[in-house]
């Protein structure tokens, strides 16, 4: 796989422009090359500090085009430009040598996690959180939102903390009656990921990811069938984005999903 592409490629990928093929072959190529990941964080920071008026760019446009150009709008323009190109090299300093969680490393962290679980499944569950997730999510001072999938026959199974050396975070475990075990993972401080689902692929598993402001999501099912899997990432990716509860029609999409596919247990 060729992991050269343009900077208006890249720029579409972090804007969520990109059509579902393209996102997914670019979210693959970053999970596995951390240099390409790198530069889609830069670019993903450089946005966000533009986009919140760090660079004086506003001033830089505000200019008569009915009359001459003094000295002064040259300047501020000059000024403006030379500032994102400083807030650009202060920013891959930054991101090059801090803690922030690359998708590839998200990944590994997300399976480690994921299968942890599975190892360990507790019976207990925990009631608070089937109250409400963003007792949790507060707690953990992670801004997200989780959606609740009971209505979809995949319950809440429990919350736990995670804690690595670049990344604090959650997993939330939903499991289903034939057996499906659906790991969610929140990863703070996360760049390089899309707002659009990518998938990546990991042996014989499927793993999807994307990212709503500084968290990162990772949702798999190691034994859940791949197009059922598909569907519930779809919808808790737009759920996700959108901070909204299940709907009528996407309740009727997973049913749907559930009773054509094969029982996890399979």
């Amino acid at each position: 796989m060729s992991f050269e592409y343009s900077s208006e490629t890249l720029s579409a990928y972090v804007d969520g422009e990109l059509s579902a093929n393209e996102n997914a072959e670019i979210a693959n190529a970053i999970a596995v090359n951390a240099e390409l990941a790198q530069q889609v964080a830069i670019l993903s920071s450089l946005k966000a500090a533009v986009a919140a008026g760090d660079c004086g760019l506003k001033e830089s446009f505000d200019i008569d085009l009915d009359g001459p150009v003094n000295k002064q709008r040259k300047f501020t323009w000059v000024a403006a430009v030379a500032s994102v190109v400083t807030v650009s090299i202060l920013l891959a300093t930054m991101i090059l040598s801090s803690d922030s969680l690359l998708p590839n490393q998200g990944i590994q962290l997300a399976e480690e996690v994921h299968e942890a679980w599975l190892e360990g499944q507790s019976k207990s569950f925990s009631l608070e959180f089937q109250r409400s997730s963003f007792v949790a999510l507060d707690r953990l001072q992670i801004d997200a939102y989780v959606p609740d999938l009971t209505k979809v026959n995949l319950a809440f199974s429990g919350i736990r903390k995670i804690s690595s050396g670049k990344s604090e975070g959650m997993h939330i475990g939903y499991q289903g009656p034939s057996g499906c075990m659906v790991s969610l993972v929140l990863l703070d401080n996360t760049v390089g990921l899309s707002p659009e689902l990518a998938y990546f692929e990991k042996g014989e598993h499927l793993l999807y990811g994307w990212q709503v402001e500084k968290t990162g999501f990772y949702l798999l099912a190691y034994k859940m069938d791949p197009s059922r899997l598909a569907k519930v990432a779809r919808v808790v990716n737009r759920l996700t984005r959108e901070r909204l509860p299940l709907d009528p029609e996407s309740i009727i999409a997973l049913k749907d999903a559930r009773s054509t596919s094969q029982p996890c247990l399979a």
